[in-house]
C-alpha cells in the first residue's frame, strides 16, 4: 500500500472519530476548535480535510446531525416538549432551534410532529402507515431507496416471522464506515475483512454486524452512515479506516429472518409495521443487523439475520 493511500486512510479514521464524538455529545456546544482537537489537526487544516472527505463543512454537518436527531425525538417521543428537545440537541435557545428547524425541514417543529413518520415510499411520495401521502422532508426532495421502511406502496409484503423483546448484550466492534446507498456496503466489508483476517480476528464463529447511525426516513440516502462491523473480544488496536465502537446492552425488538439479498426491504418493513402496532416506542440508539451465517454457505444463498431496534419499556 502506497503512502498516499495510507495517508487517506488515516485522515478518514480521524474524521470518523469526529463524527462519533459529535453523535455522543449532541447536547454540547461543538465548535471548530473542539472538532479539530478530536481529529488532531489544526482548525485550518481540519476544516479543509473534513469538507473534502465528508462533502459538507464541519459546522453544516453538526447542524444537520443535531436537527435530524431532533426530528427523530419529535416523532419518537411525543410527550417531550419541543423546548426540551431543543436543549437535548445542543441548541442554546428555542428561537434559534425553531429558525434552523424550519429552514432545514420546511415546516416548524410542531407541524413536523403532527406528520406521521413515513413507512412506505412510492415514486418519491412518502406514505404513512395509514396510507396517507405526506410531504417530503427537507428543501431538497429526497427519495428513500434503501431497505428501511421503504417499498413500493402497491407491493407491500409483511413477512411471517417471530419478533421478540429481548435484552441484547453489549457489542464490542471494529468497523469500516460506509456512507451512501445500502447496496454498496459490501465494499466496506471487503476492506474490513482484508484488514481483520491477517490479524487473526476472523474465525469460523465470527459474527458480522451492520450498525445504522442515521434514520433514512429523515437523512438523505447519500448521507446515511452505516458501519460494516465484526464482533471482537478485548481491546483491539485499530488503524487506518478501521475504527472501533460499542453498541450498548439494552432492550431491543428483535426480528429473526432467513432471507435472500433482495428481501431486506420486506424484512425492515415487517419490523416497522410490527413496531407501529406494538405499543413500544423507539429508544434513542442505533439499530443494527446481526448476521448468523455466511450467506454463500447457505444452500439457498440466504442471510440468517436478526434485525434489532432499541425500544423503550411499555
Amino acid at each position: 500500500m502506497d503512502y498516499k493511500e495510507l495517508s487517506k486512510q488515516e485522515y478518514t479514521a480521524r474524521i470518523n472519530r469526529v463524527m462519533d464524538y459529535i453523535g455522543q455529545n449532541l447536547d454540547k456546544t461543538i465548535d471548530l476548535s473542539v472538532m479539530a482537537n478530536v481529529a488532531l489537526f489544526s482548525p485550518y487544516h481540519f476544516h479543509r480535510i473534513f469538507t473534502f472527505i465528508v462533502g459538507e463543512t464541519p459546522n453544516s454537518f453538526v447542524s444537520r446531525i443535531k436537527l435530524e436527531k431532533a426530528a427523530q425525538f419529535l416523532h419518537d417521543n411525543p410527550k417531550i416538549s419541543v423546548n426540551e428537545i431543543a436543549f437535548q440537541c445542543g441548541f442554546g435557545n428555542v428561537s434559534s432551534f425553531s429558525r434552523a428547524f424550519k429552514s432545514h425541514f420546511g415546516v416548524n417543529a410542531k407541524e413536523f410532529r403532527l406528520q406521521d413518520k413515513a413507512i412506505y415510499v412510492k415514486d418519491g411520495v412518502r406514505y404513512s402507515k395509514n396510507c396517507k401521502p405526506i410531504s417530503n422532508i427537507g428543501k431538497n426532495k429526497q427519495q428513500i431507496n434503501g431497505q428501511f421502511c421503504s417499498v413500493e406502496f402497491n407491493k407491500i409484503i409483511i413477512m411471517d416471522t417471530k419478533i421478540e423483546i429481548k435484552h441484547m448484550p453489549e457489542l464490542n466492534l471494529i468497523y469500516c464506515r460506509h456512507m451512501g446507498a445500502f447496496n454498496k456496503i459490501g465494499q466496506a466489508y471487503e476492506k474490513l475483512f482484508k484488514w481483520a483476517g491477517p490479524r487473526g480476528l476472523v474465525t469460523s464463529t465470527t459474527k458480522t454486524v451492520t450498525v445504522y447511525l442515521d434514520d433514512p426516513a429523515i437523512t438523505s440516502i447519500e448521507k446515511v452512515r452505516q458501519d460494516a462491523s465484526i464482533i471482537v473480544e478485548g481491546n483491539v488496536k485499530v488503524e487506518g479506516e478501521i475504527g472501533k465502537s460499542t453498541v450498548p446492552a439494552g432492550r431491543y425488538a428483535v426480528g429473526h429472518f432467513e432471507i435472500k439479498e433482495t428481501e431486506f426491504e420486506q424484512a425492515w418493513n415487517t419490523m416497522c409495521s410490527w413496531l407501529t402496532e406494538s405499543g413500544y416506542q423507539p429508544e434513542d440508539g442505533s439499530t443494527y443487523e446481526l448476521y448468523h451465517n455466511e450467506y454463500s454457505d447457505h444452500p439457498e444463498f440466504r442471510f440468517i439475520v436478526d434485525i434489532c431496534i432499541p425500544v423503550k419499556p411499555l
